[in-house]
């Protein structure tokens, strides 16, 4: 109706608007004179009602007449005033003010035939682009299943198309994947579950929902906003998108995959900060069946042994870990094949030795190395850097030996892994072991060898002695060669921090 007081044919009448703006909101899907106060004969839902008034007389009840009007669905009401209807109806006028029906009043005379034809060029050039637009999603969605496209990649143009947040949840309510062409609110994914299901339950107000389903099999549900708009009908967009979703995850074959995918897009979030606010990733996380609030957190990393299955290794970690562990649990090849991720518990809930009794050994063929910990967090904000510290525990294989590795036990090799794309960083092996560098192979690695000991245990020389398997005589003259080679004092604390630091990078780089 907003639209029609814009054409030309309209204009010329000298219009006269009843009506507040949310009426002109109406969509005209038709144009039709009726010239008799019997609009159920004529009518069948959102016609613009075109009249001279002629059909009225002086006992037209506008009370029952407008109230068909409204029943009907009717668009609205444009009456061209004249010999006929010289004045509109004070009646008329309460009556669709009562019911927010609108009513437009020409002063001027006009060929209804104007305004039809310009109504209905308008809605043949919407339908047609409808339709075209149809078919451009329609297609543009068959070539992403042809493709195989991921999931993320088809719930990201569905966002695109939509210009607008769209939610994969499965049939528990929990978020599987989501994607945003706009600014998601802080709390778009508070209470998730809760709020998902009784919307479910009372009929999706204020959002438009599809189900995922293809050959039997119910996924979830595909969800947008009820603002959500697209030429094509932003339901046929969902629809195409739950089709080429529900054949990207019927590929999948157990649930647990579709648990890992959705795991690994979240921790990529995590350690990326694709999300600068914390408690909206966090948010995600509970949405997804993974708690992260008032829990007690922990990074963790182990190696993958050659050729182990991403998602069997993940499944063998769930069953092996208990009840009282909840894991999330990633994957990064490179710069060598491992999982990652954090475990999630209860406070209290486990014993303080609780790392200790984990039996990773007992699926051992799908894992090449130790299972890795950060630090324990109960801050969220901080999960990312114990994380991390896993990850870079087990990119050193610090204590390759041991069954459970506390990776923050060893912050100066830790802090080396972390800056070792550092320039000055990348410089101190040069500056500080230069004269060991220099010689020639055997002897640098055999210096090197020694020197790697005494740090390790530099106020118990007898230890490490015995880790070089040297006795004590020729050891202390291999510290005292080494002494004189980097003319620095092997008991000062400044230059064993420095050897100590400029020792781990040079062995990362030469690892790497």
């Amino acid at each position: 109706m907003e639209q029609l007081l814009q054409l030309p044919a309209v204009l010329a009448g000298n219009p006269q608007v009843f009506a507040d703006q949310s009426s002109l909101n109406r969509h005209i899907g038709w144009v039709h004179v009726l010239e008799n106060s019997d609009p159920r004969t004529y009518l069948r839902g959102q016609e613009l009602v075109l009249t001279t008034g002629i059909g009225w007389g002086p006992e037209t009840c506008f009370e029952k007449y407008v109230a068909e009007l409204v029943e009907l669905e009717s668009a609205g009401l444009l009456l061209e005033l004249g010999n006929h209807c010289p004045a509109v109806p004070a009646a008329l006028i309460q009556s669709c003010k009562e019911h927010c029906f609108p009513l437009v009043a020409l002063h001027e005379p006009v060929a209804f035939v104007e305004i039809t034809e310009a109504l209905h060029q308008l809605l043949f050039s919407s339908q047609t682009r409808r339709i075209e637009a149809g078919g451009e999603v329609t297609a543009h969605f068959t070539a992403l299943m042809q493709l195989g496209a991921p999931a993320e990649t088809i719930l990201r143009d569905c966002a695109r198309l939509l210009n607008a947040t769209v939610v994969l949840e499965d049939s528990g309510y929990n978020v599987l994947r989501h994607a945003s062409a706009v600014p998601v609110p802080v709390d778009f994914f508070e209470h998730w579950q809760d709020r998902s299901r009784s919307l479910h339950v009372t009929g999706n107000a204020g959002r438009q929902v599809i189900p995922v389903q293809i050959h039997g099999r119910h996924f979830g549900s595909l969800i947008a906003p009820d603002t959500a708009t697209h030429p094509a009908g932003s339901l046929h967009v969902l629809t195409m998108a739950g089709i080429a979703l529900g054949t990207e995850l019927l590929r999948k074959q157990e649930p647990a995959s579709l648990a890992f995918d959705t795991a690994c897009e979240l921790l990529d979030d995590l350690m990326l900060r694709k999300d600068a606010d914390s408690d909206l990733l966090a948010g995600k996380f509970e949405a997804s069946g993974f708690p992260v609030r008032h829990r007690q957190l922990r990074g963790f990393a182990i190696p993958l042994a050659s050729c182990a299955d991403l998602r069997a290794a993940a499944r063998q970690i769930e069953r092996t870990i208990g009840k009282d562990l909840r894991p999330v649990i990633g994957a990064r090849n490179a710069p060598a094949s491992k999982l990652f991720g954090f475990f999630s518990a209860i406070p209290g809930k486990l014993p303080p030795d609780w790392p200790q009794t984990l039996h990773l050994d007992e699926v051992a063929g799908y894992f090449d190395g130790p299972l890795y910990l950060g630090a324990a967090v109960n801050d969220f904000g901080l999960l990312a850097d114990s994380i991390r510290q896993a990850i870079g525990g087990c990119e050193l294989s610090l204590a390759a030996n041991q069954p459970v590795v506390l990776a923050e036990e060893y912050p100066l090799a830790l802090l080396a892994h972390e800056l070792r794309h550092e320039p000055a960083m990348q410089r101190l092996p040069q500056q500080v072991l230069a004269p060991i560098l220099a010689l020639d192979p055997a002897r640098r690695t055999e210096c090197l060898r020694v020197l790697k000991a005494y740090l390790a245990s530099p106020t118990n020389r007898s230890q490490a002695a015995t880790r070089c398997q040297l006795s004590r005589s020729v050891f202390y003259q291999r510290l005292g060669l080494l002494e004189s080679l980097l003319d620095m004092d092997l008991n000062d604390a400044q230059s064993l921090t420095v050897l100590s630091l400029g020792l781990a990078v040079y062995q990362q780089n030469v690892s790497a």
